[in-house]
Parts: C-alpha cells; sequence; structure tokens
C-alpha cells in the first residue's frame, strides 16, 4: 500500500477581500494560520474567518510591501505557485516559509541563496 504525505506547507487557496475590501489570496496553512497576500502587505490570520473582521480580531502580524517590491495581479492572483514551503508570487516574487517565519525575497535565485531578504514575517 502506498501512503502518500506532502510537505506542502499550504492545504489551499482562495481568492477573497479583506476588511478593507482590497482583493488578496488567501492560503490556509496546516497550521490552520491563514496567509493573506494582496498587492502590498503581507497578512497572518488566526482563521479565515478573520481576514473580514474589520477590528483585526484574529489578526496575528503583518508586514507592508515595500513600494519598489509591491505585487502585480497575474491571472487574477497573486499566488502563483506553491509546493513545500515554497511559494512562487507573481511579479517574480518568491516566499519561504520556513518553521519560525515567512520571507520574501525578490526572485527564485534570492531565496535559493538566502539574500537580499525584502521583509519577514513572524508565523509565532
Amino acid at each position: 500500500m502506498l501512503i502518500e504525505n506532502s510537505s506542502d506547507l499550504i492545504q489551499s487557496v482562495e481568492q477573497g477581500k479583506l476588511a478593507s475590501g482590497k482583493q488578496a489570496d488567501l492560503a490556509q496553512l496546516i497550521n490552520g494560520q491563514v496567509l493573506a497576500i494582496s498587492d502590498d502587505a503581507l497578512a497572518l490570520f488566526g482563521r479565515i474567518e478573520d481576514v473580514a473582521d474589520e477590528l483585526g480580531n484574529g489578526l496575528h502580524g503583518s508586514v507592508v510591501i515595500p513600494s519598489e517590491f509591491q505585487l502585480s495581479l497575474e491571472n487574477g492572483c497573486y499566488l502563483q505557485e506553491h509546493r513545500a514551503g515554497y511559494v512562487g508570487l507573481s511579479s517574480e516574487r518568491v516566499l519561504l516559509i520556513t518553521l519560525n517565519d515567512i520571507q520574501m525575497f525578490p526572485s527564485k535565485q534570492d531565496a535559493l541563496a538566502n539574500r537580499n531578504e525584502i521583509l519577514r514575517l513572524p508565523l509565532g
């Protein structure tokens, strides 16, 4: 019997809106948290329902993407692909999800070399 195990840290992705009305890709992580990716920010929520809460209940943390690294929609999404802890974004940006943090890099090459980190969002 073959047992299927996945190393993906993202269970599912859906498009949604933040409480501000801004479009975002909502990535459900295997730990139950939700990573919201918009053109100018990353935010971590406790549950999918928390994303639309205008009071910010359930928001665990957020970080602004510097203007020179902001994302553009490609095929209606910011998140283009994911595998294990690797997340390919539009505008050639890359996220690496580790045990403690989510890091953004300008490109795959920078992510592989762990150089030129744009931002870091703690998972804790």
